[in-house]
């Protein structure tokens, strides 16, 4: 009745539209037209006296709809489903005449909008706070499918940018279901624009992006972003100021106009303002980590011995740890009580002090040294004496770096960290196709595409075992064994590689000789699978190929935090939802939890779901000998419940080295076809995807098991135990996986995909043996109450240690704010407030875990007002609630303790392509060449050698003005590459091989390979100068270049004899790694100032514990060689070689065990 008044309204127009009418031209009149009419770009051009009518024609379509679903729920006898929708009504709580485009949404989605998703897209859209909030509201409410599409429908009005935060994983999944909802009728378009550091950024690009965004806003389009790209784009204008401050100021311009403009909503707020969650750009040139290669050496050997402790461990206590192991890889630890990794510790640090550690004979030093040196690595708190001692004795020299690294590992825990709270492809993990070190895994076998961990030495832990627990490429063995040809001992090293079950090997293949690479199948059937997981063979390859390149650090960072995310006060708002709540005590300070007085009891309401009868099942999971099921036993053990378990929910990550689809596949070919026809499960794309009984895989999407799923078994890895959105029969029962350091806040997640929990869907709970035994609980007594309760003590255990962390992004974020402000108004050099933003990146060891140093105090009074609450609250309140004391210096110092516990998401930025220096021949240069010496008036052609290093990571030491006094480098030689000012440049030297002497003097000249060409005809018919061929002596078996005769040209004379000291000198400036005799060993040292046994009684006290003798000592007791170094020069030196090796490991070479205090003997020549 009502849609024929309305066409005949329409077509009751007079005698015109008649005309029209008869000559079949006059619109057809459909309810899709009037319907589309609701949207919002049209419903403003509607005649009011058309408005109520067509609302009430769109209300009966409404109500027409809701009977049918209801008809169609008492045609399927769901019971469940007639109640649901009976208890709705449309419109309670809202008007159609307020906001028409909800009803159209109902209308064409067919659904009904319920009062509570009303009152929380009512409180997102006008907070009753008017002031950015989050709040919560319970999982399965339809927070993704109804309440952002109504919030989007509302707040994108063309008088705002309406910007939808996701998460990434969630991202195609957000963007498809918004299409869909608020397409069709309600001509919504959804924008998303991808942003990161590397994309190309010019000054149309930042143009069209801004026309984006505009034609967003007027078009009421929404615009979904993930909080990484929002954050990179407020960096990225910063980051451009030094290079190109035009485009940097184009860049922060529309950045300012995104946050004055922008109205923001967040989907799962838990996540995106998560304390962890940091965007860090670094700046300036890449360097090697201070202590270089002893760190990761170091930490090779300490693992080794964690590995035999924790195999005697777990044989005298079976109770305490689970080995789990397999040929000749390392094993895998599952630590079934808290103390077990301590107990491991104290056992390797006996061992440390009973034999010491290669390149550490703390065992041979004397009681005093030995107990000190221990309590200094092994206690966190160290007395004021042990400290003093220390200092007194280390300080300066290789043996305190190595001091530090261990103290790093040990008294900060960093080593306990890796081992017992971090799991191998749950936490941590490889990820080839993006760089060799390990990075933090989103979820189980999902690794971040972007974050990295913030602290060299866990770093450095996590990827020896990930290395270990994965084994070598083919690639990477063939790598290894192409290097070992150009070792000193290949013979020796090769029989590390395959010390463990060398029995399994044919006896040709137990010396290198009998190794032949280009026998593939013997390769890849016999010597491949032997080596892949030997520990001698992987060191190798993270010492000279992974660390090398990788262990990097920048001496800068630009940084912004979940604390960036909220906007600011007198713009528009930031509002967020999410199903917990869990962190609302470590949001950032200007987005507050402000729940709805009615939902406060949501958290109460899922957790007593979860202790109904039905779902009050645990199943314990582990064999006979108490230990880790594999794989395929788990799902034989889920396969057996009664009832029938329908879907796995394996937010506990049980279930590792397995893909999605085999672990799909599998479970299908395990049940029988009664049972099930088909798995669903998410691929690699994060798409839903279905497999059947004969191995056809498609999308779940177009699929015809999507309108079949109760055929269906399902299977949710740890990545998709939330967010994802499945109808599942009202009968099916889920296996949830338990695993270690799980929160109630995950747990509930995980139940939740069951949306029919608690009205027909049950759950039951698989617990493995770490967690078990963690309950402390019999194992009679174990149910849903027991999980609960454990995960809330792991919830507790997670927050807290994060309260540090919160604070301090919570004061960097104040300093950013008050700097940004300084910088959009314009009254102090953008240069300069950019410096002022940047923080350090690179730390010394020294820095990072010398109990002596102090670290830099936070400049509060000219950053952050003390005075205001908020800021008063992070510098009291939060760090005296755990025991802090003595403001943000003693924090910084907290914070550093704890950044090993800390993911950073960081856009991975490698150097940049460095733009060389034109090669050029100064004619000072030439000058020497035809006269032997340079102008009288002086020059700038050339300059000390050693004084060229002083803009490398071996500037931070003294250098000794009369080293290397007659040796000189050429302006070419030194420099490479144009370098920013105050930059490192460790990565651009050249290697000695060309040098000139000349028949005045002993100076010598290091000449460029550009500048040797060059000049070659000049030096062959010069009469004062000669060119030598020179090479360090990087090999036991290379020939020595030192006496500088190898190959000559020039016409000076031939029969000079160079002094040991010059030739000294040349040697390390140049990384000579090897001596020829005995005697230039007692020389190198005595040139050093260490002690040797020529150098006759020595005062006790007067030699340090790396043999150094002090200036005053040399000279009192007539030192048999002049030495030009005043202080230890080992640091010195080791970073030298460092430099030059490009990071490869030096310890088993003559020089490289000097400086790892190793005596040599004439046996070693």
């Amino acid at each position: 009745m009502l849609w024929a008044m309305i066409k005949d309204s329409l077509k009751s127009t007079g005698n015109f539209w008649e005309d029209v009418s008869e000559s079949i031209l006059s619109p057809h009149i459909t309810s899709f037209s009037i319907l589309s009419l609701l949207s919002a770009n049209r419903w403003k051009s509607v005649p009011g006296s058309w408005k109520t009518t067509i609302l009430t024609f769109a209300s009966s379509i409404a109500s027409l709809r809701r009977a049918e679903r209801l008809l169609n729920c008492y045609d399927r006898d769901d019971i469940d489903g007639f109640f649901k929708e009976s208890e709705n009504v449309s419109q309670e709580g809202w008007n159609a005449h307020d906001y028409p485009d909800w009803l159209l949404f109902e209308i064409e989605n067919n659904l009904t909008i319920r009062e509570s998703q009303t009152q929380v897209a009512l409180n997102i859209i006008r907070p009753e706070s008017s002031a950015n909030a989050v709040m919560q509201l319970n999982m399965g409410e339809g927070k993704t499918s109804v309440i952002t599409p109504m919030t989007a429908l509302t707040l994108a009005d063309t008088s705002c940018l309406l910007r939808l935060f996701v998460l990434k994983p969630l991202l195609k999944q957000s963007v498809n279901l918004l299409a869909q909802r608020l397409g069709g009728m309600l001509d919504r378009h959804i924008y998303h624009i991808p942003f990161a550091r590397d994309t190309p950024l010019d000054e149309p690009m930042i143009d069209q992006l801004r026309q984006i965004y505009l034609e967003c806003q007027r078009t009421r389009g929404v615009l979904v972003v993930l909080p990484e790209q929002v954050l990179s784009f407020r960096l990225v204008g910063l980051d451009l100021m030094e290079g190109n401050p035009r485009l940097a100021h184009q860049a922060i311009n529309l950045e300012r106009w995104l946050q004055t403009n922008s109205r923001n909503v967040i989907d799962e707020s838990d996540e995106v303002l998560d304390p962890k969650f940091q965007l860090v750009y670094t700046v300036g040139t890449q360097q090697t980590v201070d202590g270089q290669s002893d760190r990761w050496e170091i930490t090779q050997a300490l693992l080794a011995l964690v590995a035999s402790e924790a195999e005697k461990l777990s044989l005298q206590h079976p109770n305490c740890l689970n080995v789990e192991r397999s040929g000749t890889r390392y094993p895998i630890f599952h630590f079934l009580q808290p103390e077990a990794p301590d107990k491991i510790i104290a056992n390797v640090l006996d061992i440390i002090g009973e034999e010491g550690l290669p390149g550490l004979p703390i065992q041979q030093w004397a009681r005093r040294v030995r107990q000190s040196a221990l309590d200094f690595i092994r206690f966190m708190d160290t007395t004021r004496g042990c400290r003093n001692f220390i200092q007194e004795n280390f300080q300066g020299g290789v043996l305190h770096r190595k001091l530090l690294v261990l103290r790093g590992l040990f008294a900060h825990n960093i080593l306990k960290f890796s081992l017992a709270s971090k799991r191998w492809l749950v936490d941590y993990g490889l990820h080839s196709s993006r760089c060799l070190m390990a990075v933090p895994f989103r979820a189980k076998g999902i690794p971040s595409e972007n974050a990295e961990f913030g602290h060299p030495d866990v770093a450095i832990t996590l990827t020896c075992l990930s290395y270990y627990y994965q084994g070598l490429t083919t690639e990477q063995v063939r790598l290894c064994f192409s290097l070992l040809g150009k070792e000193n001992d290949p013979s020796v090293l090769y029989q590390s590689w395959i010390s463990k079950d060398m029995s399994c090997l044919p006896p040709a293949l137990r010396v290198i000789s009998g190794v032949n690479l280009e026998d593939a199948q013997v390769f890849c059937s016999v010597l491949y699978p032997h080596v892949q997981y030997q520990k001698g063979i992987i060191d190798y390859y993270l010492s000279h190929v992974v660390f090398p390149k990788e262990a990097k650090e920048f001496p800068r960072k630009l940084c912004a935090s979940a604390w960036d995310i909220p906007s600011r006060e007198n713009q528009p708002l930031t509002t967020g939802f999410s199903g917990t709540n869990d962190n609302r005590l470590f949001l950032p300070s200007s987005i507050p939890q402000r729940d709805l007085p009615h939902l406060q009891l949501t958290n109460a309401m899922v957790l007593r779901c979860l202790l109904q009868k039905e779902n009050r099942a645990c199943v314990l999971a582990h064999d006979e000998n108490g230990c880790q099921l594999s794989t395929t036993h788990l799902i034989d053990l889920i396969r057996c419940q009664d009832p029938p378990v329908n879907v796995i929910i394996d937010v506990g990550a049980q279930i590792l080295e397995s893909s999605n689809q085999w672990v799909a596949n599998h479970w299908l070919s395990r049940s029988t076809a009664d049972d099930a026809e088909a798995a669903i499960f998410f691929d690699e794309d994060d798409e839903a995807a279905v497999i059947d009984r004969e191995g056809h895989v498609e999308r779940l999407l177009c699929s015809s098991f999507r309108q079949r799923m109760h055929r269906c078994l399902v299977f949710l890895d740890q990545q998709h135990a939330r967010g994802v959105d499945l109808k599942l029969p009202s009968t099916y029962r889920a296996a949830v996986t338990t695993g270690p350091r799980l929160t109630k806040d995950r747990l509930v997640q995980a139940c939740s995909r069951m949306r029919g929990l608690g009205v027909g869907q049950s759950v039951l709970f698989f617990i493995p043996p770490e967690v078990r035994h963690g309950m402390r609980v019999n194992f009679v007594l174990l149910d849903s109450f027991s999980v609960i309760q454990w995960t809330l003590t792991q919830t507790c255990d997670t927050l807290e240690s994060l309260r540090p962390l919160w604070a301090s992004q919570g004061l960097q974020h104040y300093k950013r704010d008050r700097l940004w402000y300084m910088l959009t108004e314009g009254s102090t050099s953008a240069q300069d407030v950019v410096a002022r933003i940047e923080e350090a990146e690179a730390q010394t060891l020294s820095e990072l875990y010398d109990p002596s140093h102090m670290p830099g105090t936070f400049t509060l009074d000219e950053y952050i007002d003390p005075s205001e609450p908020k800021v008063r609250e992070l510098l009291v309140e939060s760090l005296a609630s755990v025991g802090i004391a003595g403001g943000p210096t003693l924090h910084e110092e907290q914070e550093r303790q704890i950044t090993h516990e800390v993911e950073r998401e960081q856009q991975i930025y490698r150097p940049p392509k460095q733009k060389p220096l034109s090669h050029h021949v100064h004619e000072d240069i030439r000058y020497f060449v035809k006269f032997g010496q340079f102008p009288d008036n002086g020059t700038s052609a050339a300059s000390l050698a050693f004084d060229g290093l002083r803009k490398t990571s071996v500037g931070q030491f003294d250098i000794p003005p009369s080293l290397g006094a007659w040796l000189y480098a050429s302006e070419d030689f030194v420099k490479t590459v144009k370098r920013a000012k105050a930059t490192v440049d460790d990565q651009f030297l050249k290697p000695v091989h060309w040098v000139l002497s000349n028949s005045h003097n002993d100076d010598l000249l290091i000449l460029s390979q550009h500048e040797a060409n060059e000049l070659l005809p000049d030096i062959r018919v010069s009469p004062t100068t000669k060119l030598h061929v020179y090479a360090p002596k990087t090999t036991k078996t290379m020939c020595s270049f030192d006496n500088l005769a190898f190959l000559t040209a020039g016409e000076a004379r031939t029969d000079r004899s160079w002094s040991r000291e010059i030739i000294q000198g040349l040697s390390l400036f140049s990384g000579s790694l090897y001596f020829e005799d005995f005697s230039a060993y007692e020389y190198f040292r005595n040139f050093l100032g260490l002690v040797t046994g020529v150098c006759g009684d020595i005062p006790e006290g007067r030699v340090s514990n790396e043999g150094f003798v002090d200036e005053e000592t040399r000279r009192l007791i007539g030192w048999p060689t002049l030495s030009p170094f005043e202080r230890n020069p080992l640091p010195f030196l080791r970073t030298l070689l460092n430099l030059r090796s490009k990071g490869h490991g030096f310890s088993q070479t003559h020089v490289g065990m000097v400086l790892d205090v190793r005596a040599l003997t004439a046996d070693h020549f």
